[in-house]
């Protein structure tokens, strides 16, 4: 018996959880899709010196997650979205393996602005 994770468990979580997003793909077209937007908390270890406490390092990328049957395309690192009234660039696309895609994101809305201090 195989179970469709799709129907089952992604469809309700979108229709619960999920909030509208523009999608726009590098090969071109704008689409509405849902996605679920979350900051994850991940820790990690910076390096350890001898005889000092290990520092907790604290990251908070932006990340969407999103049910591929609502895709008529792949997601690709490169790709545009807006959500929540800012503009993203497609970091890294993660398949989770069910049905859903996990999308790593940067802040595009200042990506070509330039580096503070720099004088070019």
């Amino acid at each position: 018996m195989s179970v469709d994770f799709d129907a089952l468990a992604l469809g309700p979580c979108m229709d619960t959880f999920g909030e509208s997003i523009v999608y726009q793909p590098v090969g071109g077209g704008s689409y509405t899709v849902t996605g679920i937007p979350d900051v994850p908390y991940r820790s990690a270890f910076a390096d350890q010196i001898d005889g000092l406490t290990p520092t907790n390092v604290i990251s908070d990328d932006a990340v969407v997650g999103i049910q591929l049957s609502q895709l008529s395309f792949t997601p690709r690192q490169g790709d545009l979205l807006t959500m929540r009234g800012t503009l993203y660039r497609v970091r890294e696309p993660q398949p989770d393996g069910r049905g859903g895609m996990l999308l790593t994101l940067n802040n595009a809305d200042h990506e070509n602005d330039p580096i503070p201090g720099d004088p070019a």
